[in-house]
């Protein structure tokens, strides 16, 4: 009788015209666009699941459809992973942000030389690790993933900290931290003023993408000879609310845990990300505590303007168990240096940091995007003679304006802007010996300032070929006051100091032609600097302002290609370049006398040579039917033939100069090869496979000091899968090094020879390691 009732209403309604208001049709309009920096997807599809009814993004990203409250709206493209979004009763526009597949990846929109490009378009070498490139791994180990990028080697100098990025050589010049490249996390800047890039506190498991430009970037970006890294936390998916718990657990004590709380309306998102992790470490004294939180937003207030904003915190305490000789990492690769257990050796890390960024259309062909920040550590770290403590507080800011006109016959190309980044570090120096304080060393405050304006044109000369030209005018500057009172010895000189190098301008060419749609070749030139650090340009034993100090030029010749074949199935990315180095930065040591300690100075005195090769190839095959969705094999290998090409001990020219000339620079493998398999089944279960092998290099200046070759193999086997509606579950368990191979990831370089004719270089890695995981996500 009730269901007759139901029956008779319905039709009722029906007739006295509320039909159309049950089952209304509503038009969404929307835009697609790359999460990382707004740039439109053209081409994007946009379909209504279950029906044949959709439309595609125009080149401006945007799109329009009836659809009715309820429907499940599919988003795709080239390159790019596949995002569903339900349409509500109050949906009118969307602002749908697709994050990139790990196939197809030339149709990726990079950042590129301040000017989004995707990766084909790019007429320079681009490396491009995304979310599902991390997922093949635990997440925690930023070389298990970056390694496989042709010309790029992470080292890490304990178990989960002291990372330091080499990009064709350079970011290895000091022991400690990375310099010769910028980095940036969101935007922010991760390197200092100085020049010095610190990547401890960054929480690598909350990464989406990571992108790296080969190659002197400072015609865009300043103080890069070696180039950029652009670091990008994960987002929250438009229109979706979620919870997630993610534990991991591991050999020698790891556990990390990680909660997620993602929510997203039509056009905003907040991501909330509490990270807790915690190692007992593979060495004596080589523990690891870390907390990180991060918070990412994105709003986009309507077509024209959008907001990001990034707050992060995170304290860490790292254990250091010191360097070891070439005998030990083979016979007791776990023993530690006695000098810093002794003093409990270590890095304690407080550091926050804020940033926002705003986009704003001014018209189809002219926009901005500017982003400010402010941030600041606190650093404590005890070593094996004394300890250092210092206080840095870091702002500054950077905007590029673009301008394109596809409309003309030229399609011209211009973007301008520039960066501003200063520092205020207090550093403090204390003696220590078995734990106990001793006498004051140093107290500097120290100001260090880079800013730079730059300009990049393009223009399609002809139907496939485009020539594109910028430079970049660039300026360092450091100011550093001594705070030591001249009177705690009467041999103490003050080092207060200025010191602000000469304007320098670094050009950038280069000419793409686009053989066929998916096939392109390029070729340029480009000019980087490196500045000198501030503690080579003040000598503290003398209180010498090195005034004549210079910035090492690099000038970079490259020709490549990229491109796609069997219907974009198989990709492949190819470079060669020479870069000629000059004014390299030699120290020039100094015995004691009874008045003053040994010292060292910088000086100008060499000047090296790079040759690299750099090859990247994967295959990705989706069977139609059967068990398997996805094969994906990929390979990568990097040549480096670097040398010193006329590089000496010191420029006196004396009986005491040592001529390195001929010999290969130290830290660099001149053959790198990465290997790999990803298989994903329809089902859920999914298997990862990666073998990376690294060449005998030399670790001296006058190479008569090795470290041996090694190979590492990774594995990982999981399950991934939707539980319902609302519930997501990734299990999984892998092991790293199953080849139980003896390595440093992080050798110290060009050390003095000891009376045993064994240096204190290496800092052993683990040995085999297992973990298992999983992660709980429930959609709301």
């Amino acid at each position: 009788m009730k269901l007759l009732y139901n029956k008779y209403f319905l039709t009722l309604l029906l007739a006295m015209g509320f039909g159309p208001a049950l089952f209304a049709q509503m038009t969404i309009t929307g835009r697609v666009v790359d999460p990382t920096n707004s740039q439109a997807i053209t081409g994007a599809s946009v379909l209504i699941n279950g029906t044949t009814r959709g439309t595609t993004a125009d080149d401006k990203g945007q799109f329009s459809l009836s659809a009715s409250e309820g429907d499940q709206l599919q988003f795709s493209a080239i390159g790019y992973q596949t995002l569903t979004v339900g349409v509500k009763a109050n949906t009118n526009r969307l602002t749908i942000e697709l994050d990139p597949s790990n196939t197809d990846l030339n149709e990726v929109i990079v950042a590129g030389y301040s000017t989004p490009q995707t990766v084909q378009r790019t007429a320079g070498a681009v490396g491009l690790i995304t979310s599902r490139d991390i997922q093949r791994t635990n997440g925690i180990h930023l070389q298990n993933y970056v390694n496989l990028i042709p010309g790029v080697k992470v080292e890490m100098r304990t178990i989960a900290a002291g990372n330091r990025i080499v990009i064709r050589g350079y970011g290895n010049q000091t022991n400690f931290n990375g310099v010769g490249y910028k980095a940036y996390l969101n935007d922010i800047p991760l390197t200092d003023g100085d020049g010095t890039t610190f990547l401890d506190d960054i929480d690598f498991t909350t990464l989406s993408r990571v992108e790296v430009l080969k190659g002197p970037g400072s015609s865009a970006y300043g103080n890069a000879i070696g180039g950029v890294v652009n670091f990008y936390t994960e987002r929250a998916p438009i229109g979706k609310t979620s919870i997630s718990q993610q534990v991991l657990g591991g050999s020698y004590g790891l556990f990390r845990t990680n909660t997620s709380i993602k929510t997203g309306s039509d056009n905003t998102s907040l991501n909330i990300n509490y990270g807790h992790q915690k190692y007992d470490g593979f060495r004596v004294h080589g523990g690891s505590q870390k907390d990180f939180l991060s918070i990412t937003s994105d709003t986009y207030m309507s077509a024209k303007r959008s907001m990001s904003v990034f707050v992060g915190y995170t304290n860490s305490y790292d254990l250091l168990a010191g360097e070891i000789d070439s005998v030990a990492i083979r016979e007791q690769p776990e023993s530690s240096d006695p000098a810093y257990v002794s003093n409990n050796a270590s890095i304690k890390t407080e550091s926050a940091r804020v940033g926002l960024s705003h986009n704003y259309q001014f018209t189809d062909r002219f926009a901005n995007k500017t982003t400010l920040f402010v941030g600041g550590q606190i650093i404590d770290q005890p070593f094996a003679a004394g300890v250092n403590k210092t206080n840095k507080v870091k702002f500054g800011g950077r905007t590029v304006f673009t301008y394109s006109n596809d409309a003309s016959r030229f399609r011209p190309t211009i973007s301008f802007g520039g960066e501003f980044l200063k520092n205020f570090n207090f550093a403090k120096g204390y003696g220590l010996s078995n734990g106990i304080l001793g006498a004051l060393r140093s107290d500097l405050e120290v100001q260090a300032m880079q800013y730079s304006v730059f300009a990049q044109a393009a223009l399609q000369i002809a139907p496939r070929l485009t020539l594109s030209a910028g430079a970049g005018l660039n300026y360092v500057e450091y100011g550093i006051t001594d705070m030591r009172a001249a009177t705690t010895t009467p041999l103490y000189v003050n080092v207060s100091g200025y010191k602000r190098f000469t304007p320098i301008v670094s050009p950038r060419a280069a000419l793409a032609y686009q053989v066929t749609d998916n096939v392109s070749l390029y070729g340029s030139v480009s000019q980087g600097y490196s500045a000198p650090g501030t503690n080579q340009v003040v000598v503290a034993q003398t209180g010498v302002v090195n005034y004549d100090l210079r910035p090492e030029l690099g000038t970079n010749y490259e020709i490549g290609s990229k491109g796609s074949f069997l219907t974009k199935s198989l990709t492949y990315e190819v470079a060669y370049f020479t870069m000629a180095v000059t004014d390299k930065l030699v120290p020039q040591g100094f015995a004691a006398t009874p008045t003053v300690p040994a010292y060292s100075i910088t000086t100008n005195a060499g000047n090296v040579q790079h040759n690299g090769l750099e090859l990247a190839i994967q295959y990705a095959h989706r069977p139609s039917a059967g068990a398997v969705s996805l094969i994906r094999p990929f390979v990568s290998y990097t040549y480096s033939d670097f040398y010193y090409k006329d590089y000496k001990s010191d420029n006196n020219s004396d009986s005491r100069t040592v001529d390195y000339t001929g010999k290969k620079e130290s830290g660099i493998a001149p053959n790198l090869l990465n290997a790999g398999v990803d298989l994903e089944s329809r089902s859920g279960f999914y298997l990862n496979g990666t073998m990376m092998y690294v060449d005998k290099m030399p670790i001296n200046l006058v190479n008569n000091h090795f470290a041996q070759a090694y190979t590492l193999v990774n594995g990982k086997l999981g399950y991934r899968s939707g539980l319902g509606n609302h519930i997501n579950l990734d299990v999984y368990v892998g092991s790293d090094n199953m080849l139980n191979s003896t390595y440093s990831s992080l050798v110290f370089l060009n050390l003095a020879n000891p009376a045993n004719n064994r240096p204190l270089a290496y800092n052993p890695s683990p040995k085999i390691t297992v973990y298992s995981g999983a992660m709980l996500k429930y959609i709301f």
